[in-house]
């Protein structure tokens, strides 16, 4: 697909519209979603992906522009930045979205994979971030939007690598919010939960583990944990936009915007002893099965059960709806504060007394 015939010279000067810039907009992922989200919402959006035939025709339709950009080459990054500052005389919000998935045991995964899964998720984010901020810190206005993962904040089995890149780009987030504040620009991560997107397409057809993997018992459970997050509570991707854009635009954004699937249960689960979510994570992905099953083979007659009831338990706490624990936790919680005033009015009238 071409890239959209807009001129610079339809683009008055006194537009007074946001010009977006979002990375990784090809059809059916999240960017797509944002993109037509920001339009609704009075931006000037450029889309942009490293083959511009793979976004969708509607969003030019709606008057978006299509951007040629890789992420990972330093020349495509300078030139798309150009083109928009060319046709629209600034950057108001950069949003950097594209990214790579992987699914397998940490251990068994190439090394390259690895290479490229932080060159695509976090060196490129620190490339496109060095390429826009020094234009905002000179105008002393901006918005840099950096997505992402709930698996940035609790990282799960099977997805290690993704979860230790988003980790990284939580971290830079971090980092850059506090260096850019002086120059008035906002730094906001976007962490996803479970939504419906084409994220996971390019790993459906690959290989999870290698040929004789000391984790070829856990395959079936590698598969789960790779369409989990296009199943069962997943967020519809445009809804998702709906959510996170408002937010975005707001005057005063949230430092960090958390919506999708299991949001709420990975936030819970970061305040978790380590312990505890361990022992969730081992049972809800099938390395607690795994556990079991070498044991029986190392060690015959062992006893195979131990902490099999707390582990039921937990997992059936894991698999619930948070919102219904809610109240049992203020309950909870009431009840501690309740003994613990009554303990302390105790003890100080034994020792104040008199």
């Amino acid at each position: 697909m071409s890239s959209s015939t807009h001129s610079a010279k339809e683009i008055l000067p006194s537009d007074a519209r946001r010009v977006v810039l979002i990375t990784g907009c090809s059809a059916g992922g999240i960017g797509h979603y944002l993109a037509a989200e920001f339009t609704k919402q009075g931006c000037k959006v450029f889309a942009s992906a490293r083959d511009t035939s793979k976004i969708d025709c509607g969003l030019v339709e709606k008057g978006i522009e299509n951007v040629e950009l890789d992420v990972t080459k330093a020349d495509s990054i300078r030139a798309a930045i150009d083109r928009v500052i060319q046709e629209s005389g600034h950057i108001d919000i950069l949003v950097n979205n594209a990214g790579l998935i992987s699914f397998g045991p940490a251990v068994e995964t190439d090394i390259d994979k690895v290479e490229q899964i932080f060159e695509t998720n976090y060196v490129s984010i620190a490339r496109m971030c060095c390429a826009v901020a020094p234009h905002m810190m000179d105008r002393r206005q901006g918005t840099i939007v950096n997505i992402g993962s709930i698996e940035g904040y609790v990282s799960s089995p099977w997805s290690g690598h993704y979860a230790a890149s988003k980790a990284a780009v939580h971290a830079l987030s971090d980092a850059l919010r506090i260096e850019l504040a002086p120059f008035k620009v906002k730094v906001v991560v976007v962490a996803p939960g479970a939504t419906h997107s084409n994220i996971v397409d390019k790993q459906i057809n690959q290989e999870l583990v290698p040929a004789n993997s000391r984790y070829a018992k856990a395959l079936d459970n590698i598969r789960e944990r790779m369409v989990y997050s296009q199943t069962g509570m997943s967020m519809a991707t445009s809804r998702f936009a709906r959510l996170v854009v408002p937010h975005i635009l707001a005057r005063q954004p949230p430092v960090y915007i958390t919506r999708g699937g299991g949001a709420i249960t990975s936030w819970l689960m970061y305040y978790l002893p380590t312990n505890v979510c361990d022992i969730m994570m081992s049972q809800r992905y099938g390395l607690h099965k795994l556990t079991i099953e070498l044991a029986a083979g190392d060690h015959q007659g062992a006893r195979t059960q131990t902490y099999d009831l707390l582990t039921r338990l937990l997992n059936i706490l894991h698999t619930t709806n948070p919102l219904i624990l809610l109240p049992f936790i203020g309950i909870g919680l009431f009840v501690f504060a309740y003994y613990y005033a009554s303990i302390y009015a105790r003890i100080s009238s034994v020792l104040f007394r008199g």
